[in-house]
């Protein structure tokens, strides 16, 4: 294939996929920055395995490209093995969420408070720590397919709880439904 014919392929796989990617990352990332960073590893990724992209299993197999371009650039940001990098938690330990969103914070300590034992530590553990699924599965004393059973869970309890509240994100006032 040329150059230029890789490039028109390229950029018909890209316009097809790029609303499910911007979806996907941005769910994963929840940063403009990380998400930059996620999607440009993604267009790579697409880049190099574009003739593994023309099948019928490439929406999955673009999925796994966004999801380890996502750990990336959290890989980046955070380290390996959730070691940050010098500095990075002692900006970090000052912060404190605006008042406009304490309440919401509150909330959702709350609903992670009131979730099963192994469920609250193993999202903990995921997204606040950001610690691998192996990891998970060895504290928890489980195994990694348990261990992500438990974040699952945890997450589709976490969202049952916390979507009865609709938040005004410019005023942080509660709205009723």
């Amino acid at each position: 294939m040329t150059h230029q014919e890789r490039l028109a392929v390229f950029d018909k796989l890209r316009a097809k996929h790029l609303r499910f990617l911007t979806g996907v990352l941005w769910k994963l990332t929840g940063d403009r920055e990380l998400f930059a960073e996620a999607m440009q590893d993604t267009l790579l990724g697409m880049w190099r395995h574009l003739e593994k992209l023309g099948r019928k299993d490439s929406p999955g197999y673009l999925y796994r490209i966004a999801l380890s371009a996502n750990a990336k650039a959290w890989r980046r940001r955070i380290g390996h093995n959730g070691q940050a990098p010098p500095g990075w938690a002692d900006s970090r330990a000052e912060f404190v969420p605006p008042p406009d969103r304490t309440e919401l914070y509150l909330a959702v300590r709350q609903a992670i408070v009131g979730l099963p034992d192994k469920q609250g530590r193993a999202v903990v553990m995921r997204y606040l720590e950001q610690k691998e699924y192996e990891t998970i599965a060895v504290s928890l004393g489980c195994s990694e397919a348990t261990a992500r059973s438990h974040v699952s869970k945890a997450i589709a309890a976490l969202k049952s709880q916390l979507v009865l509240r609709k938040w005004d994100w410019d005023d942080g006032e509660e709205q009723s439904e």
